[in-house]
């Protein structure tokens, strides 16, 4: 039996994120609009939701848990991708990765936010998705305010008039009209710094219906797969803070968890690795910044999270963090009292598919001409069964360079999951 104490801080901790989904919740149907003049949140981040088993099947063998990289708007490959996996609806767990749109084809974007929307798909977000929905937040606000709807139509309608005339610069045209319309000032100044009018996150947010942004801001940064010990976030997570060393004490994974009394028995080892997983979340400080979930790249000399493709990749740090863990009754010097978990994730189309033994990296570059790339897990694969080499190198699972991987990574404590793509 568990013991009664670590239940009871595991439910604390899950009672307390169940609160901030509540209280974001609650704001979903529109009050969270500003009364005044004064903008909102444009982001409407939801940091968290945590999967349950029905949702992330394991161990049914008549259900299958269809992880997919970045889409963004692909949607013709995306469809060949779901029928070379069989995809069936009624008995299979869909996830996203997050960047379901933009980049590719306009009505691409806006056939796989259909799908995604309509079928309440599984998804975190990515950093081109949060662009959408902050400029569909933006467009609700500016429709909310009187005389707001009038002057998105005029803006509309001069930019095409502009554009009969040769303009073709919509930056330079939206400065000329800060500088010139009097008339409208107010207005234009309350585009937000950086933001680029009519392009292609603004037209998609333009276009989607109100039940396709809802669907879009109810969307995690973060999941959670607390059964699987597994996280899943458009650009990844740390499992430490890189300002300290991996064994200093306000390291998550220096300690096993001790809100309440507890021990090492081996029936509370599930509950301490998932207090300790949340611990990752809470207490390595860039996971609880959105922005790092969902752009980091790498991490710099002076360690500080970057979305560009310098400094060392996050994931390699992450791989070593891993390494460390011995369990929690292990004494071995340079190791750590903790148990490894995996993160899955999309965003670096620069390093294509990469696998490695506690991270998977699933954005192959569909946007980029190159593949699109979905993991499938379930008890029917988690098994390696026998067979031939060429079962395994099938050419399902293809890198950055063209080099054919195993299709069958690992996946978990000893189970193995299986690749598949399709050419785009």
């Amino acid at each position: 039996m568990q013991s009664p104490r670590l239940m009871l801080a595991y439910s604390v901790l899950s009672a307390s994120i169940l609160y901030l989904l509540f209280t974001w919740a609650s704001r979903s149907s529109g009050s969270w609009l500003s009364s005044s003049h004064h903008p909102p949140d444009f982001s409407r981040y939801v940091s968290l939701y945590s999967l349950p088993v029905d949702q992330f099947p394991l161990d049914d063998v008549n259900k299958r848990v269809i992880i997919v990289g970045d889409i963004h708007g692909m949607f013709e490959e995306f469809q060949a991708l779901l029928a070379k996996v069989s995809y069936n609806p009624h008995s299979d767990s869909l996830i996203s990765v997050g960047d379901i749109v933009a980049k590719g084809p306009h009505s691409g974007s806006m056939d796989v936010l259909a799908f995604m929307a309509s079928n309440n798909i599984t998804a975190v977000r990515g950093n081109h998705d949060q662009k959408v929905i902050e400029w569909r937040t933006w467009f609700e606000w500016i429709h909310s305010l009187p005389g707001g709807t009038d002057w998105l139509f005029q803006v509309q309608e001069r930019w095409e008039k502009a554009q009969e005339h040769g303009a073709d610069d919509v930056e330079e045209w939206v400065e000329e009209q800060v500088r010139h319309d009097k008339k409208y000032s107010k207005w234009w100044k309350k585009i937000p710094e950086g933001w680029q009018l009519f392009g292609d996150h603004y037209s998609i947010a333009e276009e989607m219906t109100h039940e396709q942004y809802l669907y879009m801001v109810q969307r995690p940064v973060q999941i959670h797969v607390p059964h699987a010990h597994t996280f899943i976030a458009h650009a990844g997570i740390l499992a430490s803070d890189p300002n300290y060393k991996p064994g200093h004490k306000r390291q998550p994974l220096s300690h096993i968890p001790t809100l309440y009394e507890a021990d090492t028995r081996k029936e509370d080892t599930l509950i301490l690795r998932r207090l300790q997983e949340l611990a990752m979340l809470k207490e390595v400080p860039q996971n609880l910044i959105p922005w790092v979930t969902l752009n980091m790249r790498g991490i710099l000399d002076d360690h500080t999270v970057t979305r560009k493709k310098d400094g060392t990749p996050w994931a390699e740090r992450y791989k070593k963090d891993m390494k460390r863990c011995a369990g929690f009754d292990s004494k071995k010097k340079g190791t750590l009292p903790c148990h490894p978990s995996t993160v899955i994730y999309g965003h670096a189309a620069s390093r294509g598919l990469d696998i490695h033994r506690w991270t998977i990296g699933l954005d192959s570059g569909c946007v980029y001409n190159r593949r699109m790339t979905a993991l499938v897990l379930g008890a029917k694969v988690a098994q390696k069964l026998p067979g031939t080499i060429d079962d395994e190198f099938d050419g399902e699972a293809v890198d950055i360079d063209g080099n054919i991987l195993s299709s069958r990574p690992r996946f978990g404590d000893s189970g193995h999951g299986k690749i598949y793509s399709v050419p785009c």
